[in-house]
């Protein structure tokens, strides 16, 4: 009898550790239906990395300028993949430019009468606004 209580005592251990290991997937998906991650989440929006993001910063020459100024971005802003499109600020505030799906945006704040620039490496019509000032919005469309 001694032998199977203790073959019972060890079953109900391993079974009790197997509980509390959390033995569960996680999943690096993003929610179906939706490009961005959930709140509070560092995941990238889905389909996107650091290293396939759409825009990065640039310190290359300017071939779209574009400017700022009365809290309004310049429209259109129309450029092919490759180029260095550059944000001029004339507001004498910090503006920030930031796609609105959350896969690409400026990594610093353009100073009042700063520049800062942005290289897109794909194709498509990309709607961003202002992180520093949400109602401040545009889109960006970017050819081959």
């Amino acid at each position: 009898m001694r032998p199977m209580a203790r073959g019972i005592a060890a079953l109900a251990t391993a079974l009790a550790l197997a509980a509390c290991s959390g033995g569960g997937t996680t999943s690096t998906q993003a929610p179906a239906g939706g490009t961005q991650a959930p709140a509070g989440s560092t995941q990238a929006p889905a389909g996107t990395t650091a290293a396939s993001a759409p825009c990065t910063d640039s310190t290359g020459t300017t071939v779209v300028a574009v400017g700022v100024a009365n809290m309004e971005w310049q429209q259109p802003i129309n450029a092919k993949v490759g180029d260095v499109i550059t944000w001029t600020n004339g507001d004498t505030v910090p503006h920030k430019v930031a796609l609105d799906d959350g896969s690409c945006a400026m990594s610093d704040n353009i100073p009042g009468g700063g520049s800062k620039s942005l290289v897109f490496s794909v194709a498509g019509t990309f709607p961003f606004h202002c992180s520093v000032h949400p109602s401040m919005q545009g889109t960006i469309t970017i050819s081959s």
